[in-house]
């Protein structure tokens, strides 16, 4: 809201004007759920001195400069989420959830969360990712504690289809150790989500110097770490509760995979052999 705010400060206002600012940057999380009408009624002053005022700020009419403080509103909250401890989450959620309809509200955020991530994937960025793939020579597929999963799942099934495939799930001096060899014939395929975690930041630096690949998988294009990245896969993790929910990154991480199995078939490689014969006589299903 800081660009509102110091656009108010710089204006010349008569006192109509003044009041109409003065009640607007008082309720700037809330104007937005307001009619213009019940604007003007509860500062005291007429319709059309509040739509007067709102162009004066540059917008075309009350509707925009609504759906603008809306937006702002919902940017600011999910900023506020995302910038809350597992603790902090854990009290909070805790405290909004209903028991007896669980079911239907995870059921619904998963669904959201899925068709936005699936509506924000196009063929284009999956060409980009498979070729990346499968023209690097090792392949590091790096996520830490909640997105762990998500690279191990991508790293062992990726694991079957080619070979060097190196997961890097644990957050400390390892992972830059296992990263610090990449090479330009290589690529980092790397899982972040909020409260993204700094050492990401520096194994994509790494990456980057040595001229690798970077593919990003995040929530949003205008996270930290995405001009980092060549390719920026955005995956919605919203969750009900004190965590992020995973289901989304994973479904997309699916995608790839089917991607890469589409266009390479391993069934009559010795490779493939081998690891069939050894996984049947060991029983490691």
């Amino acid at each position: 809201m800081d660009d509102l705010v110091k656009k108010i400060q710089g204006m010349s206002l008569t006192r109509t004007d003044a009041e109409i600012a003065e009640y607007i940057l008082a309720n700037l999380n809330t104007i937005g759920f307001q009619t213009s009408t019940s604007l003007a009624e509860a500062i005291g002053v007429s319709d059309t001195s509040v739509i007067r005022f709102i162009r004066k700020l540059g917008f075309k009419g009350y509707a925009d400069f609504r759906g603008e403080m809306n937006a702002r509103a919902a940017r600011q909250i999910n900023q506020v989420q995302q910038d809350l401890s597992p603790g902090e989450k854990y009290a909070r959620s805790r405290a909004q959830l209903k028991q007896d309809s669980l079911i239907s509200d995870v059921g619904g955020y998963t669904l959201e969360n899925l068709q936005k991530s699936f509506a924000q994937l196009d063929q284009g960025t999956v060409d980009q990712v498979v070729d990346i793939l499968l023209s690097s020579d090792r392949k590091y597929i790096v996520g830490f504690r909640g997105t762990a999963c998500c690279a191990q799942y991508m790293a062992s099934k990726l694991l079957f289809l080619t070979p060097h495939v190196v997961p890097v799930t644990h957050a400390d001096a390892t992972a830059v150790e296992n990263v610090l060899d990449i090479t330009d014939k290589d690529c980092l395929f790397l899982y972040s989500f909020p409260r993204y975690s700094e050492i990401c930041g520096v194994l994509m630096d790494i990456a980057r110097e040595n001229g690798a690949k970077i593919i990003l998988m995040t929530d949003r294009r205008t996270c930290p770490l995405a001009s980092k990245a060549d390719v920026v896969v955005v995956a919605q993790v919203e969750g009900l509760g004190f965590t992020n929910s995973y289901v989304a990154p994973l479904s997309l991480s699916e995608v790839f995979l089917l991607a890469i199995s589409g266009q390479r078939d391993v069934t009559s490689t010795e490779r493939f052999s081998r690891i069939d014969a050894v996984m049947e006589k060991e029983k490691l299903y």
